[in-house]
């Protein structure tokens, strides 16, 4: 099957462009779709103009919107989806909660169109319901197709619902070669400090990013070292206020969204995910693809990724994170040698495999 050559019409559904792996690979995948010569648009619960908005229109990515300041988990707005749902050959949800929105305008509307969701965490709250339990169930049948970005994330939504639903893997992916362009002349960013060894976080202030851990480690590190925190999120002034209150203030860096990434990735020396969870680990791969020593804890999905590379923590044990810096900085050799390995590991997981696998997915469903 030629990928070139089919036509059809794909709808992108998220909540919003906010910070976050999902978004991230919208962003980055949607326009090489276009490319290839898919006809594929976006469609957002909230049409907030965030910097991944601008990021799309920037690339010429046509963006619907049911409301600019919608609360995303408003049931009202599965009647909104209304005018959307027999304009396209294949709808590709990502996120909670218009997994359940989508589902159930299917069902109200009583339409034939194919559904495509991706799962993008090893867990989630509903997992613990029983009712929750039964409700996915019958939510998940109306897709046509499940997409775990991890093994992990495979197993564990094959538990939660059964065997019986169609579930494969497909891995994010980065974009290496842009990455692998980034300027790593550290003084041509006017916020990296000169003469510092710099630490570099890239994800959302949310729970589940331990942005926390990272910040304690420093406390324990030489004042050579100096951390940026790249992202936005609700868990930003209370990190702000941990670093104060451990006087490291003055050694971090917070970087908010940035357009620039692959000149950070490539101008920093170790690059941090400090997670409580993942069903991925996007941020690790990045750091891999600059070439940099990756650390990151120990937890499902992020863990597979980084194994044999970089080197793992258990989730929240800083003072083990620090010691793993201070001995990928005073061991030039075992510096090289796990930047080498990581190298190599992010090969594995190029943006141009998965949007393959996708639009292969595409016209498998299509055809259905």
């Amino acid at each position: 099957m030629n990928k070139k050559i089919i036509k059809m019409k794909v709808l992108r559904v998220i909540n919003s462009l906010n910070i976050g792996g999902a978004e991230r690979s919208i962003v980055g995948n949607v326009p090489l779709h276009i490319q290839n010569g898919i006809d594929i648009e976006v469609l957002l619960l909230n049409g907030k103009e965030t910097f991944f908005f601008k990021e799309l229109e920037k690339n010429n990515v046509k963006i619907h919107f049911l409301g600019k300041n919608n609360n995303v988990y408003n049931p009202i707005l599965i009647f909104k989806f209304f005018k959307y749902i027999k304009k396209y050959d294949i709808k590709h949800v990502s996120l909670f909660p218009e997994l359940y929105w989508i589902a159930l305008a299917k069902l109200i509307f009583r339409s034939k169109t194919k559904l495509i969701f991706t799962e993008h965490n090893t867990h989630n709250k509903r997992m613990k319901s029983f009712l929750f339990r039964w409700i996915d169930k019958i939510l998940y049948k109306q897709y046509h197709h499940i997409v775990a970005i991890s093994p992990e994330a495979n197993f564990n939504l094959s538990k939660h619902l059964g065997q019986q639903y169609p579930i494969s893997t497909i891995y994010n992916g980065v974009d290496i070669s842009k990455i692998k362009q980034g300027n790593n002349r550290k003084e041509s960013l006017n916020f990296i400090p000169i003469n510092k060894k710099i630490l570099l976080q890239i994800a959302g202030f949310r729970v589940q990013k331990d942005q926390d851990t990272l910040i304690k480690a420093l406390a324990l590190l030489p004042i050579k070292f100096h951390l940026l925190l790249v992202g936005d999120g609700p868990r930003m002034n209370i990190c702000k206020d941990l670093a104060k209150s451990l006087n490291v203030h003055e050694r971090i860096t917070f970087l908010g969204l940035r357009n620039n990434v692959e000149d950070i990735l490539c101008s920093s020396d170790i690059v941090v995910l400090s997670s409580h969870w993942e069903g991925f680990g996007r941020s690790a791969v990045e750091g891999m693809a600059a070439s940099k020593p990756v650390i990151a804890s120990n937890v499902a999905g992020l863990s597979q990724i980084v194994k044999d590379a970089g080197l793992l923590f258990e989730p929240g044990d800083y003072k083990t994170l620090s010691s793993l810096i201070i001995n990928l900085d005073k061991n030039e050799n075992l510096y090289t040698k796990v930047a080498l390995k990581c190298s190599e590991r992010a090969q594995q997981y190029d943006i141009k495999k998965m949007v393959d696998d996708y639009e292969r997915l595409y016209g498998v469903v299509k055809g259905e």
